[in-house]
């Protein structure tokens, strides 16, 4: 259910109705938070729950952490922080002991994470330490267009410094890769973005560029259908590729995000085990409001069956 005191209990409940028809929902959290959402919402903190593993008749199965003994919507708290950890924690047994098929992920503070001394950045980051990977991507995905990210969560500053030849071999590798495996398509074209402004028009500002014409070159080598660098202010205009390589968060987010706010996916490509979150926030401006709308949660679910049914 991520921060609970985000929008993420109510995303999850709105969205339930839409959920329930190739799998059975198991939601991981805290039964106090879920009722606030319920109340808040709906006037009622009736619970469209059973306990994980009782019924099992298609309805959506809760497992109560019991972790947290407050709610305060919109506030960032440690004991928030280790709550939304602790259920990603408790997600992960489940898809490892193979009870559960994918984790799902809500919006989670990092803010709150850093309070409880929780030592990663992120979801991606915790999910590839414990799925045991250092060899992980992060990309969003819509209706129109995919984007993968050689850097994410790092200082602007830091990310020329972040990015080598293999880093970027590395991301345009495993993009390749997972799109055959998770969304069948049978040779992949991906375009990769330039770090500097007009990709470093040949040095004259910057020269970052010689190492993405490296690690573009080499995938060429290997047979995978790859171009660039491209300039990033342009590139997006044309979607006429499977995927684009992005060097840092914002240069990949921006455009997507622009394109369809409401239905992006994040996905971490190269885990042992499946993973989507909405492409948005924790929302804690609007908690508690009734306002979040719950589409990129609904695609983010979606997307995780259709990546099952890929691999099956």
């Amino acid at each position: 259910m991520g921060d609970p005191a985000g929008i993420g209990g109510e995303i999850i409940l709105k969205s339930l109705p839409h959920l329930r028809k190739d799998s059975i929902p198991v939601v991981i959290g805290d039964f106090i938070a879920m009722k606030a959402h319920a109340g808040s919402i709906f006037g009622d903190t009736a619970l469209p729950f059973k306990d994980f593993g009782e019924g099992r008749t298609g309805d959506a199965e809760f497992i109560d952490l019991s972790l947290i003994d407050k709610i305060e919507f919109g506030t960032i708290s440690a004991m928030y922080g280790e709550a939304s950890y602790k259920y990603v924690i408790e997600a992960l047994k489940y898809v490892f002991s193979g009870e559960v098929a994918a984790v799902v992920t809500c919006p989670i503070s990092k803010a709150a994470l850093r309070l409880a001394d929780v030592p990663f950045a992120g979801h991606t980051e915790l999910l590839a330490h414990y799925g045991g990977t250092e060899e992980y991507v992060m990309m969003m995905a819509n209706r129109d267009m995919r984007v993968s990210l050689a850097t994410i969560h790092i200082p602007l500053k830091d990310v020329p410094e972040a990015l080598n030849a293999n880093e970027i071999l590395k991301t345009i590798s495993i993009t390749h890769r997972s799109l055959k495996e998770y969304f069948g398509i049978k040779n992949p074209s991906l375009k990769v973005c330039g770090l500097n402004p007009h990709a470093g028009e040949q040095g004259s500002i910057g020269v970052e560029e010689k190492f993405i014409e490296k690690a573009v070159t080499f995938a060429q080598s290997q047979g995978i259908d790859v171009s660039g660098p491209f300039s990033a202010d342009t590139l997006f205009y044309h979607k006429d590729c499977d995927a684009f390589v992005a060097m840092y968060h914002d240069q990949g987010l921006i455009p997507i995000k622009t394109v369809d706010f409401a239905g992006t996916v994040n996905i971490t490509l190269g885990l042992p085990f499946i993973r989507t979150s909405p492409g948005h926030g924790t929302g804690f401006d609007i908690a508690s409001k009734g306002l979040a709308d719950p589409t990129s949660l609904v695609r983010a679910y979606r997307m995780a069956e259709k990546m099952i049914t890929r691999l099956d």
